[in-house]
Parts: structure tokens; sequence; C-alpha cells
């Protein structure tokens, strides 16, 4: 029986042919070829799934194909995951890639159960992380030493005044006090 083999990094230009032909390259026999276009703008997606007629011939695609530059892009291939039941909550995110949102976070409760080695889990996501002691040598936001540092005391800047505007305001121009006097002033 044939492996199903996940193809990422794909340029959208990619066809099944090229794909096919890449593949054929290492003497890999290929079952079926499949690229992943968009439903709503047909538009391909950046990835496949290839079926290979052994499980040999998969193992060796992903040793061999791995990396390997197709119209400038390094390939990603790995073995294809199951589709989840229809209704099933799907996987937290890509392997080896951040949890997506409203999927089971590692060390959390769920399938991937708790952090190894670490304490177990007493809620969504695990105990509550300590982010460490302060850096030394920093005194808030401020990072000069204290010798340097300006003294603590509560002073504001005044602002400076702003330019008065020779626009005449709205309610002036609709009582009509302003009229322009017909003089230029082109010195």
């Amino acid at each position: 029986m044939g492996t199903r083999l996940f193809v990422g990094n794909l340029s959208y230009n990619v066809n099944e042919q090229e794909l096919k032909e890449v593949f054929q390259s290492e003497n890999i026999v290929v079952r079926s070829v499949r690229v992943a276009f968009d439903r709503d703008t047909q538009r391909p997606r950046g990835f496949a799934f290839v079926e290979t007629e052994t499980d040999e011939g998969a193992k060796q695609s992903i040793e061999k194909l791995g990396g390997r530059l197709v119209q400038g892009r390094p390939l990603i291939i790995e073995e294809a995951q199951a589709r989840p039941a229809p209704g099933a909550p799907r996987p937290g995110g890509a392997p080896g890639g951040p949890p997506r949102f409203g999927g089971p976070r590692p060390g959390g409760p769920g399938p991937s159960g708790p952090r190894p080695g670490g304490p177990p889990s007493t809620g969504p996501g695990g105990p509550p992380r300590s982010f460490g002691p302060p850096r030394p040598g920093t005194g808030g936001f401020d990072s000069r030493p204290a010798d340097r540092a300006p003294p603590k005391t509560e002073t504001r800047r005044e602002r400076p005044e702003k330019k008065k505007s020779t626009r005449p305001k709205p309610e002036e121009q609709e009582r009509g006090n302003w009229h322009w006097s017909g003089i230029l002033d082109d010195d």
C-alpha cells in the first residue's frame, strides 16, 4: 500500500505534472498528485498531496526531496496526517508550530497532556509563568545608571503657544463679519 505525502512551500506556479516529474527524477513511482486550490478564488494554495506506490518510495522522497528547490522554493515533505472525522475537533496547529486559536495548547488539558518534566496542568495552558527577575542595571524603563539618571521630580514642560490662524472661523463666515479688502500682498 502507498503512503500519502504532504508537499508544502510550493510556488503558486507549480502544476501537478511538474511536481510528478520532480518525484520521478529520483525514481520514485507516484500513484497520484493533487495540488490544493482555494474554493473561492480557484488559485493554488501552495501545497499538494502526493501518493506514492510504496512505503519505501515515500521514505525516499522525504529524505531525497526534502529541501530541494523547485521554482526557487525549498520543498517541505512530510507524511500526510489523516483528516479528522466531520464534527471532530481539529488539531491545534501544524507540527512543531505554535497552536492556533481554538485548539488545544501544549501542557493544557487535552490530548497532549501535561508538559513533559513539568508540573501537572492546573488549568487551560497550565500554571501561570514567571518572567523572571528584572534585568540587572535596569530601574524600570530608564536604563541609565542611577548616578546619571535625571532627578525624580514631577515637573511638566510648558507647551509652546499655538499660532493664531488667519482663516476666519465658520461662525464668522456665516455672519458676514469679514470681507476681503481686495489688496494683494505681492511685495
